[in-house]
């Protein structure tokens, strides 16, 4: 069933026209000028290609006036009589500055060319919590995503595609296909082992809440927070990809920082209206991306293929910009409604925004941003569990036996939200050396999720009773900043900046569910007419985060520039033994082609390094040294030991250092490359105490671990073809990281060492270093002995969440040569064919107890990256493309796993047919002895479903994951008579055409245990991401 009916694309729309009827009238009227004496105008054009440069801004700061071109490129404003600094920009061109002088009833024309910036060198980007940048000057790697000119072009449901195969060093999943489902970020390489190993992430300065939201299980997939935010809201995204950029944003910036800007009202260019409007709207579709076929769902696929539709899309938006010298505002409605390719998976947003900013005077400026978003989702039952349409069709010889297929259907799980995400921002210079800023914010959110079998249909569990739950979460998140900066010239060329300032966050979160069974009938929904009570509970939690910063800059012209500086951070979480944490920062640039040693030819060439700290907090009780929670028995109410902590608790401690190159070659190529090592101490490991001591109810955290990391980074983007009809900008995106887990400690209580962790499935495991194998090993080997116990034969520990299982050598044969089983693990016998792995860690075997295990690999990739090309022809027509590509990820197949189970595989039916011990004769029998005997009983060892190693398979893929083809229709609706057309866009696009695997699954980058589990990499009857196609329709008047 739907939770809402989705509008229809134009009456959709035509609500937002009526919405944004009453804010127009109020914006209509066009603010006084102050007396004039006199006239700026003229043209602003591209100095290459000589077309107008619309919506290029100039400026004259004395003033605080400027005015926008229009779509011919010209503009036009007053001034009084004077000589003034004149400064022309626009996104993806050099700034420049004119002085001119105006008479009073004096007219100054005054063209302008802008050069192209293939390195946007003057754009400014956030470089930490109290510095910014031009990306010229900027000491660390700053990665800027133009989403306003993505979304010109292409269609995005969510954040993660916005930023996924763009962005050098980070990798950004949806952990399945559900629409409106988690999405995982892989920063670099991973931080430490605590936290959830995601980036903090600011929308106008407010720190968000990006959780993944579960509640009632639907078998692993929760709904993302970030599904929340319009990608069409967005003007821009900087990524901070480590504790080197980071270490300003302290505690919790370990992964990195996501800073997302919102649009920003603009002054429209030379009209009669103060304002643009924009109208667009969107109508596209999600498809299966891959059939099923034998291979991998033998004889059920084409059920499973059945279960699949069509699911619409439907998005429309109208927005406003505008206003005067003094205020300036954007607004924007949008709609979208979207269906997912299986039934019961649904996901509507109603997003609402009003951006205001206000300059009362050169001094003071202020600002306004708020967003509100109504959302509704629909889950589908799928991954870890039998009531799914997945599970009843891929793992049986036949479908719907787990349950039945109306069932299946009437099963819902439906999620309503509403979330408020608003700041309040203010910059006041006294005078011009000196500013203060100040910013609050709130993240407010709260949602009811409903989760119903209905009566007298059979599920698992339940039976034909039926079953109704409540889940209610609300969390109210608020931020702040305060700063001050001043600056100081000592010299014409040497510049000083001193800023200091604080920043803090403050979160409450509360939540509530209640379940019934035993329902009279599906027409009563209410759940207190459950007569059999199930559980219920409530949750409450808060934590708080308060830093103190401090930064101090220094440069000197264009040659050089750099930055050192602390943040002292304090938190609930951290325990009451270490009240605050420390982390240093320190950072340069030289700008070699400022000298004039250095060829002409290098537009920048530009060398950087830097290092910073940052952490991971513990967990919400980490600190707390003993808690009870509520328990009902036999005898009524009580309480009993819950949470057993550690007040000498600390956050991990994430330490980086990287260092780059930054060159611009003729305003035709440029490169960033960058290289960082990343330490992390302190990771803090639960152990158990010894259970005389009564206190096992929870782990003890200790902060003990320690990982060590590094990574390369490459960005390539150049211009092939630069005409007057045609040109071609080619890009390339190269990311290489690697980890490895150096320590666990000791078990305080118990003097052993700390045992490897393992996920709930026991294949991903953070191992450290261990014991190599002799073939001399001493009685009391152990192979988890501490390096002081075997200093010259400890090994390297493996990558984090590695797969780490026992190997398997193939079959096993009687003296007649006949299959009798799997040969699998390290004995005796083979041990010298692993000798090389075990001495260098990749496997480990205890000749006690006979236990062995092997490294496959890891669920996230070594090396990954994207290939872009645009295309622009005739000025009018657009193309856009986008490949991305990952080597070096493996993936655990557990729907195969169980296929195998219940006798669903094809492969393995085969083999048993030709080994003789199958249940069909369809193929001939082999001779036992025989090589093709031999190969075929290899090969049905490594079919068997007891030993995972058979399950992880090579999963890279090269995707073809973003095509856009775009159509400038303004030129062709300009020429009619009287048209109000400003800008005018036909675009047909399509995500996810085409993807290639060696992984046998449908799907390498699904994960069936959502977006936050240690479990990673594993696909359990988890639904493929769609193919999406779609048009769209822009227009602006």
């Amino acid at each position: 069933m739907r939770i809402s009916i989705p509008s229809r694309a134009w009456s959709s729309l035509t609500k937002s026209l009526g919405l944004f009827g009453i804010l127009l009238a109020c914006l209509a009227a066009n603010p006084a000028h102050a007396q004039q004496t006199g006239l700026i105008s003229g043209q602003i054009l591209d100095a290459e290609s000589g077309d107008p440069v619309i919506g290029a801004t100039v400026r004259i700061a004395a003033l605080n006036r400027g005015a926008a071109a229009d779509v011919d490129g010209n503009y036009s404003f007053a001034v009084p009589a004077g000589a003034y600094d004149l400064v022309a920009s626009s996104v993806g061109y050099v700034t420049i500055e004119r002085r001119v002088t105006v008479a009073a009833g004096q007219t100054v024309t005054l063209n302008l060319a802008l050069q192209p910036d293939l390195d946007l060198l003057d754009e400014i980007v956030v470089t930490g919590a109290l510095s910014e940048r031009s990306i010229g000057r900027s000491e660390v790697a700053v990665s800027r995503v133009d989403v306003e000119a993505l979304t010109e072009q292409n269609e995005y449901q969510d954040v993660s595609q916005l930023l996924n195969g763009k962005v050098a060093g980070v990798n950004v999943q949806p952990s399945s296909g559900n629409v409106g489902g988690g999405i995982r970020f892989n920063v670099r390489s991973g931080g430490g082992l605590n936290g959830s190993g995601q980036p903090l992430i600011f929308v106008d300065g407010v720190r968000i809440d990006d959780s993944q939201v579960t509640g009632f299980g639907v078998g692993g997939q929760g709904t993302s927070a970030l599904a929340d935010i319009n990608p069409n809201d967005i003007e821009s995204i900087d990524v901070l990809k480590g504790p080197a950029a980071a270490a300003l944003y302290g505690t919790d910036a370990s992964n990195g920082v996501v800073i997302i800007t919102t649009k920003s009202g603009k002054i429209a260019g030379s009209g009669a209206a103060p304002f643009n409007i924009t109208l667009r709207s969107t109508v596209g579709e999600n498809s299966q991306q891959t059939e099923y076929t034998a291979d991998n769902a033998f004889q059920t696929f084409e059920d499973a293929n059945r279960i699949f539709q069509d699911g619409a899309i439907y998005e429309n938006g109208v927005s406003i910009s505008g206003g005067s010298q003094t205020v300036r505002y954007f607004g924007q409605y949008n709609r979208r409604d979207e269906e997912g390719i299986v039934p019961n998976n649904i996901f509507d947003r109603t997003s609402l925004r009003a951006n205001f900013d206000a300059f009362p005077s050169d001094k003071l400026q202020l600002g306004v941003n708020f967003g509100f978003t109504q959302s509704a989702t629909s889950r589908p039952q799928n991954d870890n569990n039998v009531i799914g349409f997945l599970g009843n069709t891929l793992l049986r010889p036949a479908s719907y036996l787990f349950t039945d297929s109306i069932a299946v259907n009437a099963a819902e799980n439906t999620q309503r939200s509403n979330r408020f995400l608003g700041s309040v921002e203010a910059s006041y210079s006294p005078f011009k050396a000196l500013t203060f800023r100040g910013n609050v914010g709130l993240d407010a959110s709260d949602l009811r999720q409903d989760d119903s079998a209905p009566p007298g249909l059979a599920y698992p569990g339940v039976g034909t009773r039926g079953s109704r739950g409540i889940y209610n979460r609300e969390r109210d998140q608020v931020s702040f900043a305060a700063s001050g900066r001043y600056q100081f010239n000592a010299t014409e060329e040497l510049n000083l900046q001193t800023s200091i300032g604080l920043q803090g966050y403050d979160a409450r979160t509360r939540s509530f569910n209640l379940q019934n069974f035993t329902f009279a009938t599906d027409l009563i929904t209410d759940i207190g007419t459950g007569t059999e009570y199930q559980a219920s509970g409530e949750f409450q939690s808060g934590e708080r985060q308060l830093g103190l910063l401090a930064d101090q800059s220094i440069s000197y012209g264009n040659l050089f520039n750099g930055s050192f500086g602390f943040r002292q951070d304090y938190a609930t979480a951290i325990g009451g033994e270490t009240p605050s944490i420390f982390y240093p920062f320190a950072r340069g640039a030289v700008r070699l082609d400022a000298l004039d040693a250095t060829p002409s030819f290098f537009s920048l060439l530009k060398l950087r390094a830097a290092y910073g700290q940052s952490g991971q907090l513990p967990g919400t009780l980490n600190a707390q040294r003993l808690l009870y929670g509520a328990a009902v028995g036999g005898f009524g109410s009580g309480a009993v030991p819950a949470v057993i902590g550690n007040p000498d608790i600390k956050p991990e401690r994430v330490s980086e250092f990287e260092t780059g190159l930054d060159l611009e070659l003729g305003n035709r190529l440029t490169a960033e490359f960058t290289y960082y090592i990343q330490r992390v101490t302190d990771s803090i490991v639960g152990v158990n105490q010894a259970p005389s001591t009564g206190q096992v109810a929870s782990l003890v955290p200790l902060n003990v671990g320690r990982v060590d990391g590094q990574g390369i980074e490459l960005g390539l983007r150049g211009t092939v073809l630069d005409m007057a009809a045609a040109s071609l900008e080619l890009g390339a995106v190269l990311s290489y990281q690697t980890n490895e887990v150096k320590e666990l400690g000791i078990n305080p209580f118990t003097l052993n060492p700390n045992a490897p962790l393992y996920d709930g499935f026991d294949v991903n495991v953070i191992r450290p270093g261990t014991c190599a194998y002799q073939t001399d090993v001493p009685d009391d080997y152990s192979p988890r002995q501490t390096a002081e116990d075997c200093p010259t034969f400890i090994t390297d520990g493996l990558p984090r969440s590695g797969f780490y299982t026992t190997p398997v050598n193939g079959a096993l044969f009687n003296d007649a040569g006949a299959y009798i089983g799997v040969d699998a693990g390290i004995n005796e016998d083979n041990v010298d064919l692993y000798m090389d792995r075990l001495e260098s860690g990749e496997c480990e075997y205890n000749p006690t107890s006979g236990d062995s295990r092997c490294f496959y690999g890891t669920p996230y990739p070594e090396y990954n990256g994207s290939f872009t090309a645009n295309i622009s022809l005739f000025r009018d027509f657009r193309v856009y493309a986008l490949f991305d590509w990952a080597v070096g990820l493996k993936v655990l197949n557990n729907t195969r796993n169980f296929q195998l189970a219940f006798g669903n595989d094809r492969e393995r039916a085969e083999l048993a047919d030709q080994l003789g011990i199958g249940s069909t004769d369809d193929f001939p029998n082999l001779t036992p002895g025989t090589q093709e005997y031999t190969d075929a009983a290899n090969a049905y060892a490594r079919t068997s479903r007891n030993f995972d190693a058979n399950l992880i398979e090579d999963a890279d893929y090269i995707k073809f994951r973003e095509l856009s083809i775009s159509y400038d229709l303004a030129g062709l609706l300009r020429r009619v008579p009287q048209s109000p057309v400003r800008t005018a866009q036909f675009t047909i696009a399509g995500r996810n055409l085409f993807t290639s695997t060696p992984y046998s699954g449908v799907d390498p980058e699904v994960n069936f245990a959502g977006a936050r589990s240690l479990s990673q990499g594993q696909d359990f009857l988890t639904l493929q991401n769609p193919r999406v196609i779609y048009a769209t329709l822009t227009v602006g008047i």
